[in-house]
Order: structure tokens, then C-alpha cells, then sequence
């Protein structure tokens, strides 16, 4: 990326070539930066022009190249991995169908109950599908690194569902009411931003009436509410909640390392521009900017333990028999799809 540089370079050579030689070393200077000013102002603006033309006016040509070559690569990784892409995808439509039903199921029956923790629980469960189909596609799209992300925000879903379901309904309620905290704290800070944004902020009224209900919620609940795990204080018997605590009351904070792992892909600290599951099977040093057909099975094996947690979890609020039934496929249809990724490793 030295070509304009040497261009601009060799224009400051002329210019100090065909300069008096009794010019003062100010006079001289002077010169030098009166060239280098125009050369920015107005050279570069044109020079950028130029070139944004021309990427245009080839962009139709190099796109339909860029995506033969990865619906190739798409196909590729495909037919790799297939078996266990096959697995994983019915095992996500069957948990979301599982969601459905007994959703269909027991609806009804948790209004007439009001049963808040029903409804979260559902919400939680659909929410947990959603983000297991992105992860899929993420995987079919050789974006490994992408899905393990992914999959950090999946076990945050399983965690807190897991949590509200061993707890009475009363927790649903805050936790569903500690929308209004959130909120209230992102539309301040939306409104703070809003001269450096140049966006149209919250009103007086709307910002007034979003506060008075998050002072009342604080008024009924305690200053500790308002925190980010607030809703959990209570029952954790701690003022300041954080996610490892509701990690540490679901058993699952064994599966800190991995949440740990999958946090570099998310957060810009240094071993995350070196450790890629996407060069897994690299030999060399690579940058790697695209797609890879490598690193699958961690991120999908994780994804079918996780979204298995939440759904044998669901269909704990109202068992019976086929409930009981249904949290045992559901088991067997998770157990291979860890060997069917790794056999294509």
C-alpha cells in the first residue's frame, strides 16, 4: 500500500530539486508544506473519487466471483461434516417442535394459574432455538469461531432458565420486571449520547415515566435491584449478583472454562487474535479474515448439550408421562452428535 506514497514522495523530491538553493531552510520548509497541503486537500479527494468508481463499476463481476467461491466452500464444508450437520439440525428442530407442543399444551392452563414462570420459561426456550439455528448456520457457513460466540450466549439462556425453574414464581415476576431497569439505564445513556449520535432522544415524558416505574421497583425490592443480576438478590442472598453466582447454583459452573474459551471470540484481548478454532488445522501462520472447514465439534457438541439442558428443564414445570418420555429422546438424540463431528475431524 505504498503506491500514492511514492507518488506523493517523489513530488516533494521535485519540489525541493527545482527550489532556489538560496532559499532560507524556512523558505524551504514553507514550500514543502504548501505542496504536501495541496497534494491532501485536493489530490487525495480525487484520487479517493477514482477509486470508489472503479469498485463500483467492477463490483457486479468481483461479487458473483466472491460468492461462486463460497457457495462452493459452502458445499464443501457441507458434505465434510455432514453427518454431524445432519444430526444437529434435526436435533434443533425437534427441540423447537418439543417447545411448541408443549407450549400448545399447557398455555391454558398456566393463564388460569398465572404461572409467570411458565411463560418465561418458554420464551427462554424459544429464545435458546433461535440462537441454536444461528450457531448452525454459522458452523454450515465455516465460521467456527463465530458459533462458539454464539454458543456463550446460548449457556447464559440455559443458565438463567435453569435457575427460575428451581424457583418459585415470584422470581419470574422480577426477573421479567427487571426489564424496566434495563431499560431505564439505556435510555439515559441513549440520551446522553444523543448530541455525538445526532439521533432524536427519549422525550422528558417518555424518560419521566420509564423512572418513576424503576423507582417504584426499587422502593418495593431494594436498592440492590437495580444492579445487572438484580432480580436474583434476593434468593441469592447477595446484594451485587453476578452470572457465575447463578452459574454456581445450577451446578453448571463447570462449564466456566469453556465459557471462559468462547469469550475470546468476543472480547479483544490478545489470545484472541492467536487461538482460532478456524485454523485448528493449520500448519502455518495464517490471518484469517473468511471462512474455515475446521473447528466444528466443540461449538456443536456444546450446542446440543446446552440446548438439551433447557429443554429437559422446560418440561419439568408440568410432567407427566410423555414429558418424561420426551426428556429421554431428547438425551439419546444428543449423545452421538459429539462422535459424528469428531469422526470428521
Amino acid at each position: 500500500m505504498n503506491t500514492y506514497q511514492d507518488i506523493f514522495n517523489k513530488m516533494l523530491y521535485k519540489t525541493v530539486e527545482s527550489a532556489d538553493c538560496r532559499l532560507s531552510k524556512a523558505e524551504l520548509e514553507s514550500c514543502i508544506n504548501s505542496s504536501a497541503s495541496d497534494f491532501i486537500n485536493e489530490t487525495i479527494p480525487e484520487i479517493a473519487d477514482t477509486i470508489v468508481l472503479s469498485l463500483n463499476k467492477e463490483s457486479k463481476n468481483h461479487l458473483k466471483l466472491i460468492r461462486d467461491y463460497a457457495d462452493g466452500f459452502v458445499d464443501r464444508n457441507i458434505e465434510r461434516w455432514k453427518s454431524g450437520f445432519d444430526a444437529l439440525e434435526i436435533f434443533i428442530i425437534t427441540c423447537s417442535e418439543i417447545g411448541e407442543d408443549f407450549n400448545n399444551t399447557n398455555r391454558d392452563r398456566a393463564a388460569r394459574e398465572n404461572n409467570v414462570k411458565f411463560d418465561t420459561l418458554v420464551r427462554l426456550h424459544a429464545r435458546a432455538c433461535h440462537i441454536s439455528s444461528e450457531i448452525l448456520w454459522l458452523l454450515k457457513g465455516g465460521f467456527a469461531d463465530g458459533a462458539h460466540a454464539r454458543w456463550r450466549a446460548l449457556h447464559e439462556v440455559v443458565v438463567t432458565a435453569l435457575f427460575l425453574s428451581t424457583h418459585e414464581n415470584e422470581l419470574s415476576i422480577r426477573y421479567r420486571q427487571h426489564e424496566v431497569v434495563e431499560s431505564y439505564k439505556g435510555m439515559t445513556q441513549y440520551n446522553h449520547y444523543e448530541p455525538r449520535l445526532n439521533i432524536v432522544k427519549f422525550s422528558e415524558e417518555e424518560l419521566m415515566e420509564c423512572k418513576l416505574a424503576y423507582e417504584e421497583l426499587l422502593s418495593k425490592y431494594g436498592q440492590e435491584f437495580k444492579t445487572s443480576y438484580g432480580w436474583a438478590a434476593n434468593v441469592l442472598n447477595n446484594k451485587k449478583p453476578n452470572f457465575f453466582n447463578i452459574e454456581e447454583a445450577v451446578e453448571l459452573d463447570h462449564f466456566r472454562p469453556y465459557y471462559k474459551w468462547a469469550s475470546q471470540n468476543i472480547h479483544a484481548n490478545a489470545h484472541g487474535i492467536n487461538s482460532k478454532l478456524g485454523l485448528a488445522e493449520a500448519k502455518e501462520d495464517v490471518l484469517l479474515v473468511g471462512a474455515s472447514n475446521s473447528g466444528m465439534t466443540d461449538p456443536a457438541q456444546l450446542t446440543a448439550l446446552s440446548l438439551s439442558q433447557i429443554s429437559v428443564g422446560l418440561l419439568n414445570i408440568y410432567s407427566n408421562i410423555d414429558t418424561l418420555i420426551t426428556q429421554h429422546v431428547i438425551e439419546k438424540l444428543k449423545e452421538d452428535i459429539g462422535d459424528l463431528f469428531f469422526k470428521s475431524e
